[in-house]
């Protein structure tokens, strides 16, 4: 997609440079060794075709960086210390946003009676992985800022509007949710 609208673009502005000059090159003989810019201007500001086709793709590329802003400020921030845990009472595999992932938990809180948890602390989550062969995703941006995963071996692919951190932070919310879910359920 982004490769095609590239060569679009080039194409147009291959076309629009060629047609100005094939039509305006009697205007340019009559110069005469005088290079005056004024007249070159004038000349092309005559060539309104040229003009709309300039601010149709000033406008376009100022849209495209307006949306790609709002999707970077609508992601998860990184945080500014990461801790690097070795030991993990738990170890989930989950599966949410199209994909599958590992996460891995420390447990708060233990029911005594039934020694099973009340309440986890996700503190990692790898992924996204393939739902198909649980291979990792690929991620790449597309041209209007979108985040594309694709699988490297069957293909399977999702475009969505969050990156792989938002993505992991929204699937550890969603596992902790579950287990504090499952305890105000009793």
């Amino acid at each position: 997609m982004v490769t095609d609208i590239k060569n679009f673009i080039i194409g147009v502005l291959g076309s629009l440079f060629a047609t100005f000059l094939t039509t305006y090159i009697i205007h340019f003989e009559q110069f005469e060794g005088s290079f005056n810019f004024k007249e070159i201007w004038s000349i092309v500001i005559n060539y309104t075709f040229l003009i709309y086709w300039m601010a149709a793709l000033l406008l376009l590329i100022m849209v495209r960086r307006f949306i790609r802003n709002r999707i970077d400020k609508s992601q998860t921030p990184y945080p500014m210390v990461l801790s690097i845990g070795g030991f993990h009472e738990a170890e989930f595999n989950a599966e949410g946003h199209g994909f599958k992932w590992k996460a891995y938990a420390d447990v708060k809180q233990w029911d005594r009676s039934m020694n099973e948890p009340l309440d986890i602390h996700v503190d990692r989550v790898k992924g996204p992985y393939c739902t198909n062969d649980f291979r990792e995703m690929k991620v790449s941006r597309t041209y209007w800022g979108r985040y594309k995963y694709k699988c490297p071996k069957c293909g399977y692919k999702r475009i969505l509007l969050k990156n792989a951190w938002t993505l992991k932070c929204d699937i550890g919310d969603e596992i902790e949710a579950g287990y504090r879910d499952k305890v105000n359920a009793r």
